[in-house]
C-alpha cells in the first residue's frame, strides 16, 4: 500500500465523502489508507453493518472508508462519491434494502471495482426482495450477493478480504488465522456437549 500517500488520502477525505475507520479507531484515530468502501443507503443500515466494518478491521486490519450514499434520494452525489473514490479502494460492499438498487448502479459506474451486495432484512419481505434484486443483475454489471443480514454483513468482509489477499500473503495469513479460529469454537463446543445434553 505504500504507492497511496496516506496524508494525500487524508486531505480528500471530507464529511461528504466518508469516514476512514481502522482498527485504530475512527476518522483521525484512523490508520492507514482504505481499500474498501463499505456504503449504505441510510444510517439506520449503520448497526448491520458495522459487522463487516468490525470483520474488516478487527479480523483482518483492513482500512475501510464508510460512507452514505442513496440512489432514491440523492442520486447526483452516489455517483460524485463513487467516481472520485481513492485510488487505494479496490473492492465496494454495498447495503440496501428493498429495491435495493445501490450496489447494481454502483457496479455500472465503476466497471474497474468488484462490488458485494449485501441484502438488509426488512421491510414486508424481510429481504428478500433486496435479494432477488441484487441477484438479478443484468449481463455486463456483475453483483457478488451475500446471505441477508447479518451473516451477509459479515461474510462481505471476508469476501472482500479474499480479493485483496490475491497480492497480499500477510492478508492470506489472517484469513488463515481466521478459519483456525472458527475451527476452535466448534472444538470447544464438542468439548462442552456431554455437560448440554445432560441439562436437556
Amino acid at each position: 500500500m505504500s504507492q497511496y500517500n496516506e496524508q494525500a488520502v487524508r486531505t480528500k477525505l471530507t464529511a461528504e465523502h466518508g469516514v476512514l475507520v481502522s482498527a485504530e479507531g475512527v476518522a483521525e484515530e484512523a490508520r492507514g489508507v482504505p481499500r474498501v468502501l463499505v456504503t449504505m443507503g441510510s444510517d439506520s443500515d449503520l448497526p448491520l453493518m458495522m459487522k463487516t466494518v468490525d470483520t474488516l478491521r478487527y479480523e483482518f486490519g483492513i482500512t475501510s472508508l464508510v460512507q452514505i450514499n442513496s440512489v432514491h434520494r440523492d442520486l447526483r452525489s452516489v455517483v460524485a462519491h463513487i467516481e472520485q473514490l481513492p485510488e487505494s479502494v479496490q473492492v465496494i460492499i454495498a447495503c440496501a434494502g428493498g429495491a435495493a438498487h445501490l450496489p447494481g448502479n454502483i457496479a455500472d459506474l465503476r466497471a474497474d471495482l468488484s462490488v458485494i451486495g449485501v441484502p438488509r432484512n426488512l421491510g414486508a419481505l424481510q429481504g428478500v426482495d433486496a435479494l432477488l434484486s441484487m441477484v438479478q443483475m443484468p449481463e455486463g454489471a456483475p453483483v457478488a450477493v451475500m446471505a441477508i443480514g447479518d451473516a451477509g454483513a459479515v461474510n462481505a468482509a471476508i469476501q472482500a478480504a479474499k480479493e485483496l489477499a490475491i497480492g497480499d500473503p500477510a492478508l492470506k495469513t489472517r484469513l488463515l488465522a481466521y478459519a483456525e479460529k472458527r475451527k476452535g469454537r466448534v472444538q470447544s463446543q464438542n468439548q462442552t456437549l456431554a455437560g448440554k445434553l445432560q441439562n436437556l
